[in-house]
């Protein structure tokens, strides 16, 4: 069984790194955890452990990069949820290996562990695949260029596109997608 201590501590976790490092902006991590439950919701998948896989499954991104070590942040983050989810006897095997995968898999895999894990990933393509999570996070992002933002918005919106798995969300992302590609590349002739 998940807590509401356990989902509070968890948001601790996440949001303390994101703030002492700036990244992800917690707006992004907001909106992956608002998409995750309502893709929950609508795919009669288990809500909580889609809401800890959201909340955690950047909670070590910002320390990772301040390292120096961005490609291994899933890992990094991983490691910090388990150490978290072994602090509650409550929570069953089960749930802890599914909550896991969900970090691990959040970047896209060729088959996932889990409906929850599958909903996961493609919550984290809506920071960089929605218009919302674009101006969002261009408005809440760290110390960047606007030249350097968009290079990495254009960037993620084609990795997210490509991890993107689920019809539902490709069928709301798809004329995103496009909007943004066509309005940052368009921003990249005038700058």
């Amino acid at each position: 069984m998940i807590s509401k201590k356990l989902i509070k501590q968890a948001k601790e976790l996440s949001y303390s790194d994101a703030k002492k490092f700036g990244a992800p902006s917690l707006f992004h991590i907001d909106l992956s955890i608002e998409k995750g439950q309502e893709l929950a919701s609508k795919l009669n998948a288990k809500k909580e452990i889609v809401l800890l896989g959201t909340i955690l499954m950047d909670c070590a991104l910002g320390t990772a990069m301040n390292m120096g070590k961005l490609k291994k942040h899933i890992e990094m983050s991983a490691k910090k949820a388990k150490e978290l989810l072994n602090r509650f006897a409550e929570v069953t095997n089960d749930e802890k290996e599914d909550i896991l995968n969900c970090v691990r898999q959040h970047h896209g895999v060729n088959k996932f562990y889990s409906l929850e894990s599958e909903i996961c990933c493609n919550a984290d393509c809506y920071r960089f695949l929605s218009v919302k999570g674009v101006i969002g996070g261009m408005k809440n992002s760290r110390d960047m260029t606007l030249d350097e933002l968009i290079k990495l918005y254009l960037d993620k919106a084609d990795e997210k596109w490509n991890t993107l798995t689920l019809d539902i969300c490709k069928e709301e992302l798809r004329p995103q997608y496009k909007a943004i590609r066509e309005f940052l590349g368009i921003c990249c002739i005038w700058f």
